[in-house]
Formats: structure tokens, sequence, C-alpha cells
């Protein structure tokens, strides 16, 4: 981005696509660090659309299930295994549930790539889509972005009246 917007300002227009994941709008188990890395991503590129918008620079952020690429063969195991505090837990099944899947990802890569395409150029399934950030990719990616919207919601409802309980008077 840092390189890009420079040219981008001085042409007053082009898009910025940032590649997260549906990891950095819900977080899973065993998956911490990857997680903070893509919110990170999600609230940068939120900023940073807001600010290169009056340049006509948009951004899309790209968010991705599970697609059937080398991603989860590549995932090292600690050598010490898991820890016994955590057997049986969520953090065990996830770990163990990497190589399961590999290969059985329901995600095709190609036609992932051309759904990015479509919507950067306007054209195809993205023909007037232009003004949407998030571009999320797979039907696991929609089924977990809403489990984490009802769960917000939810969330919001039961403390809404604390959270209104702050301000002065």
């Amino acid at each position: 981005m840092k390189a890009a917007l420079p040219f981008f300002r001085a042409q007053r227009s082009g898009t910025i696509v940032n590649i997260s994941s549906v990891g950095g709008i819900r977080a899973r188990p065993a998956f911490g660090g990857y997680s903070t890395s893509k919110f990170g991503l999600e609230g940068l590129s939120e900023c940073v659309a807001e600010e290169v918008a009056p340049f006509n620079i948009r951004v899309l952020l790209v968010e991705p299930g599970s697609f059937r690429t080398n991603f989860l063969g590549a995932f090292q195991y600690a050598a010490a295994g898991t820890s016994s505090y955590y057997k049986g837990t969520a953090v065990d099944n996830a770990l163990h549930g990497y190589g399961d899947k590999d290969g059985k990802q329901p995600g095709d890569p190609e036609k992932a790539a051309q759904r990015i395409v479509d919507v950067v150029l306007g054209r195809g399934m993205g023909a007037g889509k232009s003004q949407y950030l998030r571009l999320p990719l797979g039907r696991d990616c929609v089924l977990q972005i809403r489990e984490k919207i009802s769960s917000l919601e939810e969330n919001l409802e039961a403390m809404e009246k604390i959270a209104s309980s702050t301000d002065f008077q």
C-alpha cells in the first residue's frame, strides 16, 4: 500500500487489494497468531479505505474461507505435541483436524481468483460491487461471518444497557 498510494493519489484512482481471511473476522482455536495478523489487516484496511476515498482510491479486503491450497498441508505441529491441559479441547481438535481436511477444502482457488478480478474490474459477478470494502469468498466463509454477526448482535443486546449507562449525566 505504501508503495502504491503515491501513484494512485497522483492519478486519482486505483484499487488496493488486501488478502485477509475469514480468520480476520472470526478467530478459531489454535489460530491465534494467524487471526491476530488478519484482524490487524482488517482494521488497517478499514482505516485506509476511508482515508483514500477522497482520491477515488478503493480498498478491497478479500476474505477467503477454506480453499484447496497447500495452506493446511504446510501446517507444522509442535514437536512436543499438545500440552496435556489441552487434550480433548477445541485446540486439540483443531490441531488434529487440519490433516484430515487438507486437500478436501471446498473452495476452488481458480474461481476465487476470477471473482477477485471481476470485483476489481467491475465485470461479471463483480459488476456494481465497487462500493463494497469486503469480498467474502466461500460458503463456509459466509456461514462463519453470519455466525459472528449473530454472536455480536446477541452480545450487544445483552450488554447494551450497561454500555449506555456509562455516559455523563
